[in-house]
């Protein structure tokens, strides 16, 4: 939906929006939260008294028509899959005085996965039906054509509804790519061979910088399901380059047999996550709706153990016969004149497996720069730790860490980012001056050339 707004009496009436202040049909109650492209704030509707977020483009990154492009491909996108595990988008205005570009969408309460996994372990079901609930989003999506390219846990977003504590909304296809041109939806997309999304989520082809489809989103929500059931996702490096190559050539890790909440990690779902995490695209699941299917299973019927009562009866039988034996030699006559031989059966070795080490304490550290593919240096150790947009995890620390942003043609940038808590980093960077051409003077007189 794209709703024009006319023109208001004074078009020099831009003041800044503050609490309190209209926008539209809307009052602004709260500020949610801010970034390099702009703000979010909790609405309710004058008169239909309906809250809503309002995602406003800062004033000064309007006249950017490639920004605000994204910013309508969005909730169009959106709009167009219309799913239940998706976040709603009711409108998009554009007021043109006080010239303005803001997003309504719906207003949602809980956390995201990645806060959740910080707080504590997933149960089993938590997980499938988590997954479950992801792969049927983007099930929708791939059905429109629509590949969400940044699938990860800072944009799952958790909420109760209709008395489940892990109601699944996935947020921002802002990255996302329309493979096929339908009716009259176009979407900004960058150029082939260019890379998008958060690297320790991606695809091999991805990372390799290559045509992606609907099974690079199989392989994100198979890392994002090892990392609820292991704690961490099967890939992680400092640098960059690394971390891509690891993803291009080499195999996950083997997810552990018992999750961080002590629960024994089904064959089932070790299968599912290793056929979700192939380096080949053919060898994925066909599809989410497989994968959602598979997860169903799982959910439906969850691998047990031997019943104990069970164990119990046959070590009992098993007691009965060894007794029955041995009374059976006991008293017999004993043969003349050989007396056999007494042999006893070695004890098999008694295997402890010890408990799944538990992670260290982490934050997570999410960076993200106008423009992209800017390179984010340490000062301590002048090491490149990657290019933006960019997700560490950093073990907790008293020092915050220190950064420097470079790209050519642009300002650099230092900030610092606290190690004590997940931190978002939004940075717009501003180009160089050009340099002044040096200006002549011949016989007193100013040379124009």
């Amino acid at each position: 939906m794209l709703t024009v707004v006319p023109p208001a009496p004074d078009p020099d009436a831009a003041p800044v929006l503050q609490v309190g202040d209209s926008l539209g049909p809307y009052v602004l109650e709260q500020l949610l939260g801010e970034g390099t492209m702009g703000r979010v704030y909790q609405g309710r509707h004058q008169r239909l008294g309906r809250q809503v977020a309002l995602k406003v483009l800062h004033g000064h990154l309007i006249q950017d028509k490639s920004l605000v492009a994204r910013f309508l491909q969005e909730a169009r996108l959106v709009n167009q899959i219309n799913h239940a595990h998706i976040v709603e988008v009711h409108d998009f205005v554009e007021e043109l005085f006080p010239e303005r570009v803001y997003g309504v969408m719906e207003l949602l309460r809980g956390k995201t996965l990645a806060a959740q996994l910080a707080e504590r372990a997933l149960t089993i079901a938590e997980v499938c039906s988590i997954g479950k609930q992801i792969a049927e989003a983007l099930h929708a999506a791939h059905r429109v054509d629509v590949v969400h390219r940044d699938l990860k846990p800072d944009n799952i977003f958790l909420l109760s509804r209709e008395g489940r504590e892990d109601s699944v909304k996935v947020l921002d296809f802002g990255v996302a790519k329309l493979l096929q041109t339908s009716g009259d939806l176009r979407v900004a997309d960058t150029q082939s061979g260019t890379m998008v999304g958060t690297p320790r989520y991606m695809a091999p082809e991805q990372a390799a910088g290559l045509e992606v489809d609907a099974r690079t989103d199989i392989y994100a929500l198979g890392t994002i399901l090892y990392e609820m059931l292991a704690g961490n996702p099967p890939f992680e490096s400092m640098v960059f380059g690394q971390l891509a190559a690891d993803i291009i050539t080499q195999p996950p890790p083997p997810l552990p047999r018992h999750t961080q909440a002590g629960e024994p990690v089904p064959k089932s779902i070790q299968e599912l996550i290793s056929s979700c995490l192939s380096k080949r695209a053919e060898g994925r699941p066909p599809s989410m709706a497989a994968v959602s299917a598979w997860l169903e299973r799982a959910l439906q019927a969850p691998e047990k153990s031997a019943s104990p009562s069970k164990a119990v009866r046959a070590a009992a039988a098993a007691g009965v016969l060894l007794l029955s034996i041995a009374g059976y030699f006991a008293f017999r006559p004993a043969p003349v004149p050989m007396v056999a031989p007494v042999v006893q059966a070695p004890t098999p070795p008694v295997v402890i497996t010890p408990p799944a080490p538990l992670a260290p304490a982490e934050v997570t550290l999410s960076i993200v720069t106008t423009p992209a593919k800017v390179n984010v240096i340490r000062l301590d150790t002048g090491a490149v730790v990657g290019i933006t947009p960019l997700t560490l995890r950093q073990p907790k620390a008293e020092q915050p860490l220190r950064l420097r942003l470079e790209l050519g043609g642009y300002q650099p940038v230092e900030r610092e980012m606290s190690l004590q808590t997940d931190q978002s980093l939004e940075l717009l960077l501003q180009p160089v001056a050009p340099k002044q051409k040096p200006r002549v003077v011949k016989d007193g007189v100013l040379d124009p050339f």
